[in-house]
């Protein structure tokens, strides 16, 4: 459960447990889903990375379930940079996740990995986007 500390609204969507409540700053994020789906899946991905034994896979996977959740709020026809964004994240998360993982299941996760990539590609176009390019 994501609870707002000012308001103790909560978000409308499951997220993936962490063992307790995710308490989120006061609604000067303006009760964002996708944001705070982000900010989970983010700080998730970071717990993996500094962590050790079976909790890197835990962390990781929950920071995968976090970003694809985001990517419901996060629509490609509604809010494409953001879903885009989204996609890159999906895509380190993964890759992170494939290369700690051995045999078929990492190149599996790493191909998964790729494909955010590319999907993240279709909008980050330099016509499109050329500042970022």
């Amino acid at each position: 459960m994501v609870i707002c500390s000012g308001c103790n609204s909560t978000l409308r969507r499951p997220l993936p447990t962490i063992g307790k409540p995710f308490i989120y700053s006061p609604c000067s994020i303006g009760n964002n889903e996708g944001h705070i789906l982000i900010l989970l899946g983010n700080s998730l991905q970071e717990a993996g990375i500094r962590t050790s034994g079976v909790d890197i896979q835990k962390f990781l996977g929950e920071a995968v379930a976090a970003y694809r959740e985001a990517l419901t709020v996060y629509t490609k026809a509604e809010l494409p940079q953001d879903w885009a964004m989204t996609q890159n994240n999906l895509g380190n998360v993964l890759g992170n996740q494939g290369t700690r993982t051995g045999g078929e299941a990492g190149t599996r996760l790493l191909a998964e990995a790729v494909q955010a990539y590319r999907e993240a590609l279709t909008v980050y176009t330099k016509a499109e986007l050329p500042q970022d390019w």
